[in-house]
């Protein structure tokens, strides 16, 4: 009796993994209108810089927030304290009518990607850097349940010294649905501008990986363009069914340092990094 039930739960098992891979592998249907804006930034990659604008050096202080669309009290504060020594900076849900530039103890360049927005305020992810990006471009996907857009900024630098430049990619990930297809499609729709960039890259946000699925799909594209992940100890990062929502990967990049920032200004911890570009 024990063996026959033995064998039921091992073939379970089997069959909860072979589906998940299954899900992994299964052809991404990205819409029409995502693939034109994927397959539009991928072709400007790289472009011919304008000007002797400001360039980022190869030691990076690197922020990822999600600040909960600045609804909370204390949030200039955090943001001034994790800013003020910072180069490059991945914003989650940033509001416009926040004035969060005027919050910042630094000038910094801002490249915003317009999200969720109503007739009151409008919040995406903004990505704020030292040096002046060559190219700033966008993906939207959208949240099957409500219909909204979720948004991921992608720039790119020139780097002090060095012929390549660094891709950034700040993502809000798509979060309410049951299965993986919206969340597939919003992650494989950069593989245009990935299969394009041959230099360094930090790819950023929060990812909403609250499930093994989830995870497994990041983890299987990062594989895929040589990113690795960012590991904290002690790792406080905010986590929902027991997963990590926020990460960092990065590819011809190396972490110096990093930790988790507990605040009560969001749900979200914040992550600060320093990165030395190899």
């Amino acid at each position: 009796m024990h063996t026959r039930r033995n064998l039921i739960i091992a073939h379970s098992r089997r069959s909860v993994v072979s589906l998940l891979v299954l899900l992994l592998v299964l052809p991404t249907a990205i819409p029409a209108s995502t693939l034109a804006e994927a397959q539009g930034c991928a072709a400007a990659l790289g472009g011919e810089l304008s000007g002797t604008g400001e360039q980022l050096d190869t030691s990076l202080r690197f922020l990822s927030w999600n600040m909960q669309k600045a609804s909370n009290q204390g949030w200039r504060e955090d943001l001034r304290n994790f800013t003020s020594d910072v180069h490059l900076a991945f914003i989650q849900e940033a509001a416009v009518q926040a004035g969060i530039a005027r919050a910042l103890p630094v000038r910094l360049h801002q490249a915003f990607a317009a999200g969720y927005t109503t007739s009151k305020r409008e919040t995406g992810v903004l990505t704020l850097s030292s040096g002046a990006p060559s190219l700033r471009c966008h993906l939207t996907a959208w949240e099957p349940w409500l219909g909204t857009p979720k948004a991921t900024s992608i720039t790119e630098y020139p780097i002090r010294g060095r012929q390549e430049r660094l891709l950034a990619v700040n993502m809000h990930a798509v979060n309410f649905a049951l299965g993986l297809a919206e969340f597939r499609e919003q992650v494989h729709a950069l593989e245009a501008v990935m299969d394009h960039h041959r230099g360094p890259v930090v790819f950023a946000g929060d990812l909403n990986t609250w499930s093994a699925g989830r995870q497994a799909l990041v983890d299987a594209f990062m594989r895929k363009y040589g990113l690795q992940p960012v590991g904290f100890a002690p790792d406080l990062r905010t986590t929902f069914f027991g997963n990590a929502l926020d990460h960092i990967y990065v590819r011809g990049i190396r972490a110096e340092s990093a930790r988790v920032a507990p605040v009560s200004s969001s749900d979200h911890n914040a992550l600060l990094v320093d990165l030395e570009i190899l």
